[in-house]
């Protein structure tokens, strides 16, 4: 197997593994949102722990969603593979890259 077969391996198993954590993030969505929703629509005059929660839940919400995107690109980038990819997988020493003696 050549330097570059591994590394498209190697990157597209780490792509796959992202995906996966993304959709396990993305099923926990509809959870948070309805806890979310409920606070929201709790009482016009909100005790102290009715808007604790409701926070709570909104920053649990948008560092969800941060966490869905962010794993999605990371797949899409990994997939695509492209000499970045190789080079961090695979990094040329001072004496392979011809370029730079």
């Amino acid at each position: 197997m050549s330097r570059k077969d591994s590394v498209v391996l190697a990157s597209r198993a780490l792509a796959l593994l992202f995906v996966v954590w993304a959709l396990v993030d993305a099923s926990h969505l509809p959870e948070y949102l309805y806890s979310f929703l409920h606070y929201v629509d709790e009482n016009p005059v909100p005790t102290t722990f009715v808007e604790y929660r409701r926070h709570y839940y909104l920053m649990a919400l948008g560092f969800l969603v941060i966490r869905i995107v962010g794993f999605s690109l990371l797949a899409m980038w990994l997939y695509r593979g492209g000499p970045e990819v190789e080079e961090l997988f695979s990094p040329t020493t001072l004496g392979q890259n011809p370029g730079l003696d």
